[in-house]
């Protein structure tokens, strides 16, 4: 059940107010060309980097509603009446269709060349193919599931609100990893598990098993690895642990941080900083989020101190950019809506 839905109108025109304004006098237009299909791009390069293996597969999640997870956990197609009767937790579109059938995946080019980076990277080290779930999410098709949503998706922070995502701008991806026998490498759960506190990078305890915490960080430290190799940033959703990102501004550098610490295993924020961040989030932004691109890198160099070697082996590098440009953010780009790319008009799917 949905509740006190606001119309079309409340979400029509948003703008990025989060931008640096010392790097861009003003976000960016996001256009076409900027777009990348996912499908087609550096499709020859990465199958020939894996030995005639395109490692990246397109399943766009919010195009279809006929996928749902067998017994063994892999995604297979039902009939309308099996569909019907499946829970609303093994299907892999937990919302409803908000897309065109034949969308097309796109990404922002920065995190299309970090994503193929990642899933090259992950063939060759670990045999997986990277199967892709939702890259650029227009407002329009964002509105769409919003619309379809439980409240219980908005309370949770399963769903961001149309025009407050980095989805909206193609710089979000969301994905999981499927092994050498196309089975999906366990991660504990599944893209779009309801449990927000399973689909949490600092999920702990029984709740999944090691394994799946392992293959986690493997997948996290790939997209960081690849990032950094490319001159970039990226700063993992830390409470979908299949969501990889750019950081919005300079306030979310402290994440890619604590993505960094947790793939080398490094507690970064204590429990007091854990408190701060919900209970006290002036505190906490005094703490980590005030910070300009050389704090952020001195920040760096005294947290990572004498773990040089481990970070050289997992992340392939001992330090981030050490310029700051402006497509490190996403806050630095514009939503994008249907009109822009010729998706679907308002509120339709």
């Amino acid at each position: 059940m949905n509740t006190g839905r606001k119309g079309w109108s409340a979400f029509a025109g948003i703008a990025s107010q989060s931008f640096v304004r010392d790097l861009v006098p003003e976000a960016r237009a996001v256009s076409p060309p900027d777009l990348m299909d996912m499908a087609q791009y550096r499709s020859k390069e990465r199958t020939a980097a894996c030995g005639g293996h395109d490692p990246v597969l397109v399943r766009l999640a919010y195009a279809q509603d006929e996928w749902i997870y067998d017994a063994k956990g892999d995604v297979i197609t039902a009939d309308a009446a099996a569909y019907a009767s499946t829970p609303r937790g093994q299907r892999v579109n937990k919302f409803g269709l908000a897309y065109r059938r034949d969308a097309k995946f796109l990404l922002h080019k920065t995190l299309a060349d970090i994503a193929t980076g990642a899933a090259i990277h992950l063939h060759q080290t670990q045999g997986w193919t990277t199967a892709l779930y939702d890259g650029l999410r227009t407002v329009n098709g964002a509105y769409n599931l919003y619309l379809k949503a439980q409240d219980s998706d908005m309370e949770s922070g399963l769903l961001s609100l149309p025009g407050q995502s980095a989805h909206n701008k193609g710089l979000a991806c969301d994905s999981m990893m499927l092994d050498a026998d196309g089975h999906e490498v366990d991660m504990g759960v599944h893209f779009d598990h309801l449990d927000m506190a399973i689909n949490s990078r600092l999920c702990a305890g029984s709740a999944i098993s090691e394994a799946a915490k392992k293959n986690r960080l493997i997948r996290e430290a790939a997209f960081l690895r690849s990032a950094f190799a490319q001159g970039l940033l990226i700063a993992p959703l830390r409470n979908e642990f299949w969501d990889d990102r750019l950081p919005e501004n300079r306030e979310d550098l402290w994440r890619v941080l604590d993505s960094a610490a947790r793939c080398i295993g490094i507690r970064l924020l204590t429990e007091e900083d854990e408190r701060l961040r919900k209970k006290d989030r002036a505190a906490f932004a005094d703490r980590w989020e005030r910070w300009s691109y050389a704090d952020f890198l001195s920040h760096w160099r005294h947290i990572f101190r004498g773990h040089e070697k481990k970070l050289r082996e997992i992340l392939g590098t001992v330090t981030p950019p050490l310029t700051e440009k402006p497509e490190f953010y996403h806050g630095n780009y514009q939503p994008v809506y249907d009109e822009q790319i010729s998706f679907l008009p308002p509120g339709e799917g």
